[in-house]
Parts: C-alpha cells; structure tokens; sequence
C-alpha cells in the first residue's frame, strides 16, 4: 500500500488557534505492546475488540498512511492518515468525527499520541486538537473528551489482562 496525499484544505485550524484537549493514562504494560496497539491492526483487534469479531483497524505507518478504525468492520474513522511517528514515543494522525456528526466527519482533526517509560509500565498522553469554532464543532469536541478516556481505559484493561 503507498501511502496517499495529506489534503490540508480538510483541516480547520492552522497557526497558534488549535483548540485541543488532554486526556492520560498509565497502563501496566511495556511501551513495545502500548506502541502495537496503536500502529499495527491486529494488535489492535486483539486488545480493543476482544469478543468483538466486527471490529477492524487499517493501519499503514507511514505518512499518509491509512489509519483507520472500523467499529463494525466498515465505518470508523475512514479516510484518515498517519501524519507523522517516532517509533515507540510518538504518533501522530488525521481523526473524523462519527457518521452522526456529518459536518464535522467530513473535516479533519488530529489526535498526537505519545508514550513514555514509566516504572509501572508506559504513560501515555493523548492530545486531541484542531477542532473548529462553529457550534458542530463543541459536540464533536464533546463527544471525544468522553470517548478517549474510554480508549485508554479500554488499552489499559485490555492489556493489563494479558500479563
């Protein structure tokens, strides 16, 4: 797969106006396996969708790079890119809101995850920004200030159980 065009015309912020939010965890796991999760699809499926046989991810590490997650094998967060990585510290991707938010789903947000060493395992911090100023914009916001805590509390069950 080779990876495709970033279009900078789906982002809404540019320069120092990006409106973002944090949200962390310290998961009881080595960095190598936290990393998995987030870059390769079937570490992906194993941790997320345990028992969850639709569930899919896309994932092309490169920029451009497909990254995708399909909650029901099809729909998920089509169409959007790996923006840039550092192995196994930082990962940086295009994200959409859900098909229940249409003017928001069809721009782009991204979402900077990054990962360090701790001595209980790897903290990760996830940083979700470029969201626009238009009123769609704060029930997207909204929505993924609830979401990705979830995520995370998912990862860390997910694999904490496997040790």
């Amino acid at each position: 797969m080779h990876p495709d065009i970033i279009d900078s015309a789906l982002f809404v912020a540019a320069g120092d106006d990006v409106r973002a939010f944090s949200c962390e965890a310290t998961i009881h796991a080595p960095r190598a396996d936290v990393w998995a999760f987030w870059t390769d699809g079937a570490a992906f499926a194993r941790v997320y969708g345990r028992g969850r046989p639709e569930l899919a991810a896309r994932i092309y590490l490169a920029v451009g790079g497909r990254y995708e997650w399909l909650w029901d094998g099809v729909t998920g967060s089509n169409d959007c890119q790996v923006l840039c990585w550092l192995p196994q510290r930082l990962l940086a991707f295009s994200w959409n809101a859900p098909p229940s938010q249409p003017q928001s789903r069809e721009l782009r947000t991204w979402v900077v995850v990054e990962l360090a060493e701790v001595d209980e395992g790897t903290h990760v911090t996830l940083t979700h920004a470029g969201f626009g100023h238009e009123p769609h914009w704060e029930e997207t916001r909204a929505y993924f200030q609830t979401a990705w805590p979830g995520v995370l509390a998912t990862l860390r069950e997910g694999l904490e159980r496997a040790r």
